[in-house]
């Protein structure tokens, strides 16, 4: 590829993305980061104390270094900003979501995106046979490994309870409120705030051992039930990234659902999504919305597509608060 090969070494660059993703998830399995986390180490300690070959170690460790997650001075090793996202105990890490992305469950769903493309069948259900709702509502352990990941991020869960006014408000609902975290952050922010949180039976138990103690205090109760059949009464339903699990029928069912079950009233729906902007689309945002086509057939939605979402379920748009990761807070109201 000699001379004036600037774009096939861009496609190149893009073609190798999957093998970083791979590197990535095999530091995360083995313990790289939590092995580095008090300090710079040379590659034959990082290696005695994962229990690991030197060899294989120091080129994973170099393709580590080539994307900015390790530094390397003198023969020793560090985590940069970005790598101590992947140690264990970091407390916005992302360990748990480099692994749920390098986990068989997504990687049968993207396995079959050539497919679904071609012939419209939903990638996940043609390749398990059921959606992956009912795959994860039978197999408990994969649904804790995908709540973990799913909840991992840089404080999103306090981010959302601190974008939304909620004095005045007595009962909140979290809708597929999954591992909990959403509404862990709401009842500490908010002292006199009581919790529901809807979720099947799958996803449920991670988040009874996280709100144990607002349940004991009688400030939390943990509903077992489909969001798609009904939603429990609440002043507020966050929809923390749901609907774009979701085609535009489901989705709409769920904000009625939602909207049957305010108060006379009134009430809010909070939703929280990656808003799709008019013309050129962020890559972070159009990835998850493939995504959510292989995983799900759901998808990410324009700020014009939620509002005609929203008003086919007797809703309207209110405001919009911006949370990290690109992702929006749409407050609805009663139509």
């Amino acid at each position: 590829m000699a001379g004036g090969d600037g774009e096939h070494r861009e496609l190149l660059r893009l073609l190798v993305g999957p093998w970083v993703g791979k590197a990535i998830a095999a530091a995360a399995e083995i313990g790289v980061a939590d092995g580095l986390v008090d300090g710079p180490r040379s590659a034959a300690e990082l290696a005695e104390e994962l229990n690991v070959r030197r060899g294989g170690l120091v080129r994973l460790l170099r393709m580590l270094a080539s994307v900015g997650l390790v530094d390397e001075e003198q023969g020793r090793y560090s985590l940069t900003r970005t790598g101590e996202l992947l140690a264990s105990d970091h407390p916005a890490s992302m360990r748990d979501l480099a692994l749920l992305y390098d986990s068989p469950l997504y990687r049968v769903a993207w396995d079959g995106l050539a497919q679904q493309v071609r012939t419209g069948r939903q990638s996940f259900e043609a390749a398990c046979g059921e959606d992956v709702h009912s795959y994860l509502s039978r197999r408990p352990e994969e649904a804790r490994r995908f709540v973990a990941g799913t909840a991992a991020g840089p404080g999103f869960a306090e981010n959302l309870a601190a974008a939304h006014d909620f004095s005045g408000v007595s009962r909140v609902v979290d809708v597929g409120g999954g591992g909990g975290a959403v509404l862990e952050a709401v009842l500490t922010r908010h002292q006199h705030v009581i919790g529901v949180l809807l979720d099947r039976r799958g996803t449920l138990e991670p988040a009874r051992e996280r709100l144990l103690h607002f349940v004991a205090e009688g400030r939390c109760s943990l509903v077992e039930g489909d969001f798609l059949d009904g939603v429990p009464e609440g002043e507020v339903h966050i929809l923390s990234r749901i609907l774009h699990n979701w085609d535009d029928v489901r989705a709409r069912r769920i904000l009625a659902n939602c909207r049957a079950a305010m108060p006379a009233g009134g009430g809010r729906v909070l939703v929280a999504e990656r808003i799709l902007p008019d013309g050129r689309h962020p890559w972070l945002s159009v990835a998850f919305d493939l995504h959510m086509m292989v995983m799900t057939g759901g998808a990410e939605r324009t700020a014009a597509e939620y509002g005609a979402l929203l008003r086919s379920a007797g809703l309207r748009p209110d405001r919009t608060a911006e949370l990290p990761m690109e992702v929006s807070l749409l407050e609805a109201v009663p139509l």
